[in-house]
């Protein structure tokens, strides 16, 4: 087990984010699929997703600052799950969706911004 924590803690955060982001999706659909969790395997598989998507994300959390990884897991879960319940369950999608999306994007890329230019200002002192 020590070679897997040590494997973790070398491991691209932003890769380990991905993996944990594609966690908590797969989590919040088999929520939706438990119906209501009455439904052992997909309860199951919830926990279990959740569970793997926490775990990463308090690795990522020790190496990528708080506001821009949950900024990042956040916003692309939300934008995840609404494309997911836009294609398997016919969840309504119009221009306010849309516009929700786009600004959930742009918020995303403004929270990267901000964070290089601090990073990069705390690298030249």
């Amino acid at each position: 087990m020590g070679n897997l924590k040590d494997l973790l803690e070398r491991a691209n955060p932003f890769l380990l984010l991905s993996i944990s982001i594609a966690a908590e999706l797969c989590g919040t659909t088999s929520m939706k699929v438990s119906h209501g969790f009455s439904d052992p395997l997909f309860t199951a598989l919830t926990i279990c997703a959740y569970a793997l998507a926490f775990s990463l994300f308090t690795i990522v959390l020790k190496k990528v600052p708080l506001g821009l990884a949950y900024g990042i897991w956040g916003g692309v879960g939300t934008v995840g799950t609404a494309a997911i319940g836009i294609v398997a369950w016919g969840d309504p999608f119009g221009w306010a969706t849309a516009c929700g999306i786009a600004l959930v994007v742009g918020g995303i890329a403004l929270l990267n911004k901000g964070t290089q230019e601090i990073e990069e200002a705390r690298a030249e002192n």
